[in-house]
């Protein structure tokens, strides 16, 4: 069906006098599809004439906050937690309304809420699941199966439409042109099929409805047009070829777009543009990369354990085969290039020790194409621990090698991840890698009965794609056939690699491409963390926050593998220095716990001290186990080749990873110069010389009562007043040497439980005497 451009007036609601909804008041408001203040009319409808909560229903699709409380470190998943409550919240407001139109304009106001979370979320997944959670809980609070109800109908289809647009996106960020090219095709028959029925109803919601609904079917309508358009002027084909400038200004003119709607038409628009400049420029070269490896590394840290207590513990699981994911195989040593550490280091201090290997991971990417990843666990004694998944990877043109770059990234989209022998798939790799690290592997390091218990945390680092190129060459356009490969000239350096067309990918953090498929001819150069000349002149290292690419292309593959393991080993740092920041958090609050118990009354301040000085023990080996590893990763002794050495800093540089190790150590030396422990030790000095005090009022009052009694014998005064006078001292030293004894104990109700556990601990002190005597009396000869 096709419908007429709209005008900007053209969504507006009459007002109908007499219409009741429900046996309501008089229906007397105006709803504008894309006016500015129409969601404040909404919000004021719901407010004055149900009492809903609108602040609450939009808190509803914020979960930063959220996170933030259930888990201030961020490493938990608080996705039950916030559904569960935001549950909750749509039907304690959803109980509100009784109006079908009431309803209707509650359903618009998470219509609303909903593409504003959208705008500014990475956790579209959440989003929809919310989405969802509210369409179940007010159909079945409402009845809507069993009671017709159209307009309510209506904005629960334009909710279900938002979910179809972000499942639309989600396709893109898969990066595969068949899948988002059907799921495109299917939120405009979506847009058309809504529109035929917000046309049959003529109340406000239904004018609402059919003007919103006509703007987006345009804007997806466009957006066909310009992925037909990209993907004609990639493949060389110029007839499908027209105008973008042109029409976008026609449809600005015509319809009601928002700013992020025509941003994203820009954006296309952009991309477009830059697409035939780089065809049209004869001399201009496109990459390929005709051969590489591509490593995904989601890096962390273990505390509470030692390396060979996590030794024993992973190979008593693997060994017992337990978890969802079960390992193959278990090797002592990993390192595939362990010739290039220095092997006169310490044990503890290697990056060399135990490896999982896992099954193959499997990603459905759509119906043609599935990757398979190798993957392994691997445990160092040093404490830099990663899991590892690697493919190798042929015949990738710059889109093909951008999708593949941010595969591992958390907002990547979703794909079909599954594990050989597994039970379960996930939709994404980010998610395999989570449940992994965070669910399996804690029950697998849990101590068993007879093993000393103890707190055991895992914490994560950053994602981390590593690509090394093996092979590279220039090719006329970007998806050219491959026949006349011959001809075709290789990539002799990184000079060359970087003139090509689609280099720039290669010179960027993995991004989350949200705009276009082609949204990597968009990129700049970046220029400012590579390496140049490792070995031959010539050679590239390119560093970025989440992305490492090695391009050695004139070495052999084993070079440039001693590269990769230099450039592996500096981004599996990083869950090493998250576990290190936690454990100085975890000592800070345990610090403050420590003090707040202290002066808690009827706490056992002994006890406090006791642990105090436990966790300072604990903080002095921490602080000489890191300052080791810190000045063993500037020492020319962990690698045998003084030039992997170098490499090694350079990489240390450009990463950031010596800032972080500066800042640590900053926070170590706060740490290390807290003087909490001191003000405890002043404080239970402070409490010992109460008990002192006391005991020298009772040794002064006995000497005065001894005065006395001298004087009384003497003769001096009166026996009645000498007898009130020793009373009144006696009185004087009970009352003084009490009360210093139970501030001693920290108060009565402590004071009398010091008192109640006398006989206990008298009669566990005699057992022990009268044990160690025994004992004596064994050991004699």
């Amino acid at each position: 069906m096709s419908h007429p451009p709209m005008q900007r007036g053209d969504t507006e609601a009459e007002v109908v006098p007499g219409q009741r909804d429900g046996g309501g008041d008089p229906i007397r408001f105006e709803l504008v599809a894309r006016s500015p203040e129409v969601q404040g009319l909404i919000e004021g409808l719901l407010r004055e004439r149900c009492g809903v909560d609108t602040q609450a229903v939009r808190d509803c699709f914020i979960w930063n906050g959220l996170q933030s409380e259930v888990d201030p470190g961020g490493e938990l998943d608080v996705e039950d937690v916030f559904l569960y409550r935001a549950g909750e919240e749509f039907r304690a407001q959803a109980a509100r309304t009784s109006a079908d139109t009431d309803r209707a304009l509650l359903c618009l106001w998470v219509h609303h809420s909903s593409v504003r979370a959208w705008n500014h979320t990475y956790r579209v997944d959440l989003l929809m699941k919310c989405m969802l959670r509210f369409r179940d809980i007010v159909r079945r609070n409402w009845n809507l199966e069993a009671q017709a109800a159209p307009e309510v109908e209506l904005a629960l289809r334009l909710c279900e439409l938002v979910r179809l647009e972000i499942e639309l996106e989600d396709c893109l960020k898969t990066g595969s042109q068949p899948r988002y090219s059907e799921a495109l095709d299917m939120v405009i028959g979506s847009c058309t099929g809504l529109l035929h029925e917000a046309e049959e109803d003529g109340g406000p919601v239904g004018r609402y409805v059919r003007g919103e609904v006509a703007v987006r079917r345009q804007y997806h309508l466009m957006l066909r047009r310009l992925h037909r358009a990209l993907v004609a002027q990639s493949a060389g084909r110029e007839k499908e070829r027209f105008e973008v400038r042109k029409e976008l200004r026609v449809l600005v003119n015509t319809w009601p777009f928002s700013s992020v709607e025509l941003s994203k038409m820009n954006a296309h628009r952009q991309a477009l543009e830059r697409l035939r400049e780089a065809h049209a420029d004869k001399k201009k070269q496109w990459m390929r990369i005709d051969e590489g490896r591509i490593v995904y590394l989601f890096p962390f840290g273990v505390n509470g354990i030692d390396y060979e207590t996590v030794r024993t513990r992973l190979k008593r699981a693997f060994a017992e085969g337990a978890g969802p994911v079960r390992p193959s195989a278990a090797i002592d040593h990993f390192t595939y290039h362990a010739d290039i550490w220095e092997p006169r280091l310490e044990r503890a201090k290697r990056f060399d020790g135990l490896e999982l290997i896992l099954p193959k991971v499997r990603l459905e990417v759509d119906g043609d194409t599935v990757e398979e990843l190798n993957a392994a666990l691997r445990f160092s004694p040093m404490g830099v621990h990663s899991l590892r998944l690697e493919r190798s990877v042929e015949d990738l043109y710059p889109s093909g090698l951008h999708a593949a770059m941010f595969r591992a990234a958390r907002e990547h989209g979703t794909v079909e991840v599954s594990c050989e022998g597994a039970d379960r798939t996930w939709d994404r790799l980010a998610r395999f890698a989570r449940d992994l690290i965070l669910r399996q592997l804690p029950e697998a390091l849990a101590p068993r009965k007879g093993e000393p218990e103890g707190p055991v945390g895992i914490h994560r680092g950053r994602s981390h794609v590593l690509v090394r190129v093996l092979r590279a060459s220039e090719r006329g356009r970007e998806f050219e056939p491959p026949s006349g490969d011959e001809d075709r000239p290789l990539v002799q350096d990184g000079n060359r690699l970087l003139e090509l067309v689609g280099s720039s990918v290669l010179l960027h953090s993995a991004p989350d491409a949200k705009e276009s498929l082609w949204d990597w001819i968009r990129l700049a150069d970046d220029h400012s963390r590579k390496i140049w000349n490792q070995r031959n002149e010539g050679d590239l290292l390119i560093s970025t926050e989440n992305t490492t690419v090695i391009a050695a292309l004139d070495a052999p593959n084993f070079i440039s593998g001693d590269l990769e393991a230099i450039a592996e080993f500096t981004v599996c740092l990083g869950g090493m220095m998250a576990a290190w920041n936690h454990q100085l958090d975890a000592y800070r609050a345990g610090v403050s716990e420590i003090i707040a118990g202290y002066s808690r009354p009827g706490a056992d301040r002994a006890a406090q001290v006791e642990a105090m000085k436990a966790q300072r023990m604990q903080m002095l080996e921490f602080e000489g186990e890191t300052r080791q590893v810190i000045a063993l990763l500037h020492s020319p002794g962990l690698l045998r080749s003084p030039s992997n050495t170098a490499e090694l800093r350079r990489l240390l540089a450009v990463k950031g990873v010596d800032e972080q190790l500066a800042s640590f150590s900053e926070r170590l030396n706060e740490v290390m110069a807290d003087q909490s422990e001191a003000t405890l030790q002043r404080w239970e000095v402070d409490r010992q010389q109460r008990v002192r005090d006391s005991l020298t009022a009772a040794v002064s009052a006995l000497s005065v009562c001894a005065a006395i009694s001298i004087w009384q014998a003497a003769g001096f005064w009166t026996p009645v007043g000498w007898g009130a006078a020793t009373v009144v001292v006696a009185a004087w030293a009970a009352v003084y040497v009490s009360a210093r004894w139970v501030s001693y104990q920290g108060g009565p109700w402590s004071t009398a439980r010091f008192l109640a556990g006398l006989p206990v601990r008298g009669l566990v002190r005699a057992r022990t005497g009268l044990a160690r005597a025994r004992m004596r009396r064994i050991a004699r000869p």
